[in-house]
């Protein structure tokens, strides 16, 4: 039996941690947020090594009772049509999008068919449909029973039958908070369990659900620079804000800054939604320097289990406030609006290189060093504010680093320059574009730049399952421990590419990504919200992303599926367990502490207080019970370890056609 946390109490508005060496004495979060770093720093390190092992936690949480289709709590027709009356006849009937394209299907339509042809591959199309998300194996539930089209070649399909898989029978577009107040009320009071989509960029497949009501919060896209903004209740001093809408995306948010002259502290890949980048804690190029995007949340307003819209900031339901700031997505409620205080702009400098190594030598050898050698500079460059993105093949490696002008000279990267060119017998600097100020800004670095290059990234229509590590400041401290980090990270590439075998129909590549975007500047600030200490003990984080696409035959399927699971082994294998959730693996093992860390029992007794049915129940989320029917279509890919007993029958979801 693993060793029980400390004790924490929520008697009334925020945790509080408990100093086991005086059991009388409790220390308020904020308390401990606001002490000198090091005082902070001991209480929590204590916390930390009386957890070996966060996985029992607070039991027993609520197990929900979820309507199945197939059942008699199934909500009636009359029901239904309450509800769509109730949210002014905004609730819709959902197919696969591609079922239009499968001749078997009642749908198939060649002409509607052309449409989505034209548009399948692309993130935009997709993001507009309801019942499509960016990687269609979350659209479906298990080997070969979803919907997809050949994200090579997608043309109409003679030979297969296009199943419901994971796409909801129903979903709303809602358009502000009363609509998402009176569809929680109805779903709780009927037992349907609700799927929240702004824009289906989710690698855990959140963004769908086989048998749910899907809230889809896309063309919630309202954007506003409050130039004085002082959260409702508070009386702290008016900072400059943008309240944005639930689906506004971050090009939506990038454009409008740069517009209006302001820095907001986001993400790269621009397709994503921004309340859910802010769930997970939010990592991008202005991280290093200014710390997670949720350090700048300053209110959200979102509807709770109970119904009701909630104004959550750091004086009203400031529990709530801390942990839904990187606790998780679909755990807390449903999210409507968010208030980020954003800065002034400053320019970026950027250096991007491309790098290949001597054809002629060992290529595992040469990229195993180069790791190293980056490595060797990553903690320098993360406390000057630098980010970077390293994208490293046995055939070239792909450096791109920003930073903002006032925070490092260019002359900072002249000792990596050097090493570098030093090395000319083993490798070749081929491309090298480094300038002081490149772009006017962080929005303008992410529109002109970034998010193309991010995009190049992602194969949107073609399947895509992920894997990631949390590297510590302290596993690259030494040119010894980046060796050995280096060496695990390869060896997961290698892992990571023993499931595809090249030329077999639907493999389509894997792809190892190391961003360096931690918050390096603020690391005093890992206990003021709940995201995933990990995060703040990070340098590097390392991604292994694999895609396919239809035609491979299920063995091939699931070996492909068993390599991107495996790909962190080496690294487990070094004591680096932790992940970023929103880029992490849907079955992790341990996902409680891997996600999570210390914070889970904390985050644990909040989700409680505000949600004691456990209704906003979240696969791999703060109390999530992962063996529910209604997680049928995971329990088909999942691993042997998670022993799954729920029983239930995968078949095509039946669905009323009255209102």
């Amino acid at each position: 039996m693993s060793a029980r946390a400390p004790f924490i109490r929520l008697p009334t508005c925020v945790p509080l941690l408990q100093d086991q060496t005086h059991p009388s004495q409790f220390f308020n979060l904020q308390e401990v947020i606001t002490m000198p770093t090091k005082v902070a720093g001991i209480i929590m390190l204590k916390l930390a090594l009386a957890v070996t092992k966060v996985a029992a936690f607070v039991p027993p949480y609520a197990v929900p009772e979820f309507a199945s289709p197939f059942s008699p709590e199934w909500p009636s027709a009359s029901s239904w049509a309450a509800l769509n009356s109730s949210v002014h006849g905004k609730l819709q009937h959902l197919r696969p999008w591609a079922a239009s394209c499968y001749a078997s299907d009642p749908l198939f339509d060649p002409e509607t068919c052309q449409t989505i042809l034209a548009g399948y591959v692309n993130d935009t199309a997709r993001e507009e449909i309801p019942s499509a998300v960016l990687w269609p194996n979350w659209e479906g539930c298990g080997y070969e029973r979803g919907c997809a089209l050949n994200y090579s070649h997608p043309q109409i399909v003679n030979d297969s039958v296009c199943h419901q898989g994971a796409v909801p029978p129903y979903s709303v577009a809602i358009t502000d908070a009363q609509d998402a107040s009176a569809v929680v009320k109805w779903a709780v009071a009927n037992k349907v369990k609700l799927t929240v989509k702004s824009t289906g960029h989710d690698f855990l497949g959140r963004s769908s659900g086989k048998g749910t009501l899907q809230v889809n919060t896309h063309n919630m896209k309202s954007l506003a620079h409050v130039p004085e903004f002082v959260p409702q209740g508070s009386s702290a001093s008016p900072v400059s804000a943008l309240t944005m809408g639930a689906g506004a995306q971050l090009h939506d948010i990038y454009l409008y800054a740069e517009e209006n002259n302001i820095t907001a502290v986001l993400g790269a890949c621009t397709t994503v939604g921004a309340p859910g980048f802010l769930q997970g804690g939010g990592h991008g190029v202005m991280a290093p320097s200014l710390g997670l995007a949720v350090e700048h949340v300053l209110e959200l307003e979102l509807v709770t289990a109970d119904g009701h819209i909630r104004r959550v900031n750091a004086v009203q339901d400031p529990d709530l406030f801390w942990a839904i700031r990187g606790g998780g997505a679909g755990s807390w409620g449903i999210i409507t609006s968010a208030t980020v205080q954003v800065y002034p702009v400053e320019p970026i400098s950027t250096s991007i290189l491309l790098i290949k190594p001597n054809a002629a030598q060992n290529l595992t050898t040469l990229v195993i060093d180069f790791i190293a050698l980056l490595g060797k500079y990553a903690n320098e460059w993360a406390d000057n504010g630098i980010a970077a993105s390293i994208i490293p093949t046995e055939a070239q490696y792909s450096v791109s680093l920003y930073w903002p002008t006032s925070l490092a000279p260019v002359s900072i990267l002249f000792p990596f320059f050097t090493e570098v060119l030093s090395l000319s017998s083993n490798y070749t600097v081929v491309f090298n574009n480094t300038a002081v100020a490149m772009f006017p800004s962080v929005a303008n670095a992410e529109r002109v730049n970034i998010a193309p290059f991010m995009d190049s990234l992602n194969m949107y229509g073609a399947s895509n399952e992920i894997a990631s590590r949390l590297i510590p400041y302290t596993s690259l401290s030494s040119a010894e421990s980046s060796a050995t980090v280096a060496e695990a990270i390869w060896a997961g590439v290698q892992i990571m590419a023993s499931g595809q075998q090249t030329g077999e129909p639907g493999v389509l590549g894997n792809l190892p990504i190391i961003f360096a975007d931690m918050p390096a500047k603020t690391r005093q600030m890992v206990n003021a919200s709940g995201a995933n200490p990990g995060i703040y003990d990070a340098t590097w984080h390392v991604i292994y992303a694999s895609t396919w696409t239809t035609g491979m035959t299920g063995e091939s399927n699931e070996a492909l599926v068993a390599s991107i699971r495996n790909s962190v082994g080496p690294l487990n294998a070094i004591g680096i367990t932790s992940s970023y959730q929103n880029e992490g693996n849907a079955f992790e093992e341990n996902w409680q502490d891997t996600f999570f860390g210390y914070k889970y029992e904390a985050l644990s007794k909040i989700k409680q207080k505000y949600d004691g049915s456990n209704y906003f129940n979240s696969f791999t989320g703060v109390a999530s019970t992962t063996h529910l029917p209604v997680y049928e279509c995971y329990e088909q890919d999942a691993p042997s370890f998670w022993n799954s007993s729920s029983g239930t029958v995968d078949q095509q979801i039946l669905i009323h056609e009255e209102l």
